[in-house]
């Protein structure tokens, strides 16, 4: 009986021991894994903190750009030009905020719509009659200089304007005024004078004056323009139809200009006193507007190689083959957005460089401007 007590105080005092044991192990252990975790979350912090902002995968200053608070997003020009057209300095701020009610039946009601680009074409953003029949005229050459001014003239709004920009000084005709459209039409032809009453017209559609986002339209157009001018540069480089071009540049965002329409018009009458963020806009614009431009564009009835050239830009060069066209609106839409990024300071020349090169384009034409 003494043995088999001996022998259970001593096998007490093993177990004791060996929990001892057992925690000190486990205690050790367990301050191992803490300072490896504590370095790896002190190790990450110290690259998010050290990570530059970057467009385009180019590590770029903090300075330049208006949301650089977001980490290890890669930034590109689109996103950079819609914080432009906006005039957004609160990208991130709004992008955690998410939809209010309001903003979520808005965006329904402009969903709908936008599966009618008809109804757009003909109510939102409609095409004179007289462009139509301006460029059929022309088309045809088979008219005269009196024919083509008294087709102008039928719009007398149109035809001051085409008298006025005739006069600006980018056509350069001398120090005499000219006064009539005939003798515009002598003096540039009858594709100058088409051009002309295009860019007139797409200036028009252009025209936004709404209470918030003043700047929309403004840098819209000007983009537009730049675009335009660009892809006629491009196309005569390349032997391709300059004219189409042109008229490329000029419709190729006009997806933006009816959706920003359309949903001014639906707050308007939801309720006029609202004040949306821009990631309503940002939102339906990133995924409608350039095949809505092709819609548009093709219930417009224009023709076939402008409707093509306008979806080629719903899908890269990489995913689908482009046409020359397309190819010339592709790389002239880029210039255009570059220049004016640069110009008002939404990125550096450095960035601006960096992103050139990755895309083979020319620093110096999109610092010069064309």
């Amino acid at each position: 009986m003494v043995y088999y007590d001996r022998f259970i105080v001593k096998y007490k005092q093993l177990l004791l021991f060996s929990l001892l044991l057992i925690k000190a192990l486990m205690a050790s252990l367990f301050q191992r894994l803490l300072n490896v975790f504590g370095n790896s979350k002190a190790t990450g912090k110290a690259k998010i903190t050290s990570t530059k902002p970057v467009i385009n995968n180019v590590a770029t200053p903090s300075v330049s750009i208006p949301d650089v608070t977001v980490r290890n997003e890669v930034i590109d020009t689109s996103s950079l030009f819609y914080d432009l057209l906006f005039n957004n300095q609160n990208v991130n701020t709004e992008a955690n905020q998410g939809l209010n009610p309001l903003e979520k039946s808005i965006l329904l009601k402009v969903e709908a719509s936008v599966g009618r680009p008809e109804n757009i074409a003909l109510n939102v953003v409609r095409l004179p009659a007289v462009l139509h029949k301006v460029s059929n005229l022309i088309d045809s050459d088979n008219y005269t200089a009196q024919q083509l001014a008294d087709l102008i003239t039928e719009d007398p709004a149109l035809a001051a304007d085409v008298i006025k920009l005739v006069n600006s000084a980018h056509y350069q005709l001398g120090t005499q005024e000219v006064t009539s459209l005939q003798e515009a039409v002598v003096r540039l032809g009858g594709l100058q004078i088409k051009s002309i009453v295009l860019t007139i017209v797409m200036q028009n559609i252009t025209e936004i004056k709404p209470i918030y986002f003043k700047l929309f339209g403004q840098y819209l157009w000007q983009h537009s323009l730049t675009t335009a001018l660009w892809a006629k540069k491009l196309a005569k480089s390349r032997g391709a139809d300059p004219d189409l071009a042109y008229f490329l540049g000029l419709i190729h965002d006009v997806g933006k200009i009816a959706l920003f329409k359309l949903i001014v018009d639906e707050m308007n009458t939801s309720d006029p006193q609202f004040k949306p963020n821009s990631k309503l806009f940002r939102q339906m614009m990133t995924k409608h507007s350039l095949r809505l431009s092709a819609l548009i564009a093709q219930s417009w009835q224009l023709p076939g190689p402008v409707v093509k050239a306008l979806y080629e830009q719903v899908e890269s060069s990489a995913v689908i083959e482009h046409t020359v066209p397309g190819k010339v609106l592709e790389e002239a839409n880029l210039y255009s957005e570059i220049h004016l990024l640069l110009a008002q300071g939404y990125i550096s020349q450095q960035q601006a460089h960096e992103f050139c090169l990755e895309h083979q384009l020319d620093i110096q034409v999109c610092i010069a401007g064309v």
